[in-house]
């Protein structure tokens, strides 16, 4: 039926200038469920797999303890719970059940101390393993990563298996806390299976907030397999596509064509916006109103039985002769360019700080002013070679991938 989902696009400038050249249009596109979507709720089926290695003892173990007991306090008898610990061994402690009995559940976890090493791999084979335990229909199935150091000697091994969970319908949701974990092996895992990059866990005392984070976004899906494809006609060409909201990453290049920019946006969450912006470039055209690109979003909702329902939108603008209707832009879009920009080129002087211990590059004026002090005085401090902290270089990586969630500074 139609309106489980919202579809709408906003231009950088609704009005281009008629001129000889070619010119460059940015076409942001929303989707969110609608109201209609407020009430659904699909089951839940969790595997946290948690590393217990010697160095996760003390503040950190006890604090995911706790965390992990909230989640299990949150979920419905209806929804499925495992739990996986890992060092250089891996033991499944809650083998994958409803969670309908709480007190028995959390004594286990109590019962988690820590030992040994780490390889990571071992603990995702069980937690998938227990993900495909039952076949529950319509349920959010997720994996629950986290780790506090750096696996030994699989890391193709993990890529793979998050090949293998995309493919069995799992999401992968690492989490990283303190300072010596695995960024780019975490970020990796996240996106090869359909997660989101590593979340950083600045402190052992955050981990509550942010696994209560986790089950609120598994249980606000409403929407599935959500695509956003962009057709476009001839003389329009993309030339980049970046997802917004709710993080900012970059859209692979084998996702644009020389006709259309195909994004698979996954699960869509109540009051949560999926967007994207997209870079196009235009052929000259004279004066007059021209349909640049047609947006189609097609999704399902498995609670109602709704498989590859679709919706289309047509983009347009208009070419003037104009001056002053040409200089008209639209503030919101280009704050999410110049913020998509921002976020971009941080991430390559971090990415050179942490290969080589130096950057070569200097972040313009322009850039650094859209992040906040505390992350500014650690760029620049990276800037002029001075030594900063992997906790430090991590945090900034990671609130840099939420600029565009500051919608204070986000024009309505």
């Amino acid at each position: 039926m139609p309106g489980e989902v919202t579809l709408a696009h906003q231009l950088g400038k609704d009005y281009m200038p008629v001129t000889g050249g070619s010119q460059v249009a940015y076409v942001l596109l929303e989707a969110k469920p609608t109201e209609l979507m407020a009430q659904v709720r699909m089951p839940l089926n969790f595997a946290l797999v948690i590393d217990h290695s010697g160095s996760m003892k003390g503040a950190k173990l006890r604090n995911v303890r706790e965390a992990v007991k909230m989640v299990i306090d949150r979920l419905e008898p209806t929804d499925y719970i495992s739990v996986v610990i890992f060092d250089d061994t891996a033991q499944v402690i809650i083998p994958s059940m409803p969670c309908n009995d709480k007190p028995g559940m959390k004594a286990a976890i109590d019962r988690i101390q820590d030992a040994g090493g780490t390889t990571m791999s071992l603990g995702m084979i069980q937690g998938l393993g227990e993900l495909r335990r039952w076949n529950i229909p319509n349920a959010i199935n997720r994996m629950i990563l986290l780790t506090d150091g750096v696996t030994y000697g699989d890391t193709d091994r993990c890529r793979q298996l998050a090949r293998d969970a995309a493919a069995a319908g799992v999401s992968i949701y690492p989490l990283g806390i303190g300072a010596d974990w695995d960024e780019t092996l975490l970020d990796d895992i996240g996106q090869l299976s359909g997660g989101s990059p590593a979340e950083f866990i600045r402190s052992p005392a955050d981990a509550m907030t942010i696994f209560q984070q986790q089950v609120q976004s598994a249980v606000a899906v409403a929407v599935r397999n959500a695509t956003l494809t962009l057709r476009l006609p001839m003389g329009v060409t993309p030339r980049k596509a970046v997802k917004v909201l709710p993080l900012i990453r970059d859209v692979d290049q084998s996702s644009l064509s020389d006709r259309q920019v195909v994004v698979q946006l996954g699960d869509l969450e109540k009051d949560t916006p999926q967007a994207v912006l997209v870079e196009l470039m235009l052929d000259p055209r004279p004066a007059g109103l021209f349909r640049i690109a047609q947006a189609e979003l097609s999704y399902d909702v498995p609670i109602s039985g709704l498989v590859g329902e679709r919706m289309r939108e047509d983009i347009k603008v208009t070419f003037t002769a104009d001056q002053n209707e040409a200089a008209q832009v639209n503030a919101r879009v280009m704050n999410f360019a110049e913020k998509a920009n921002a976020s971009r080129l941080v991430t390559r002087v971090l990415d050179e700080f942490k290969r080589t211990g130096k950057v070569t590059t200097r972040l313009a004026p322009s850039v650094t002013r859209v992040l906040d002090q505390e992350d500014r005085d650690i760029i620049e401090q990276i800037s002029q070679g001075q030594q900063v902290s992997q906790e430090q270089v991590k945090s900034v990586g990671n609130k840099t991938r939420k600029l565009t969630q500051r919608l204070d500074d986000i024009v309505p």
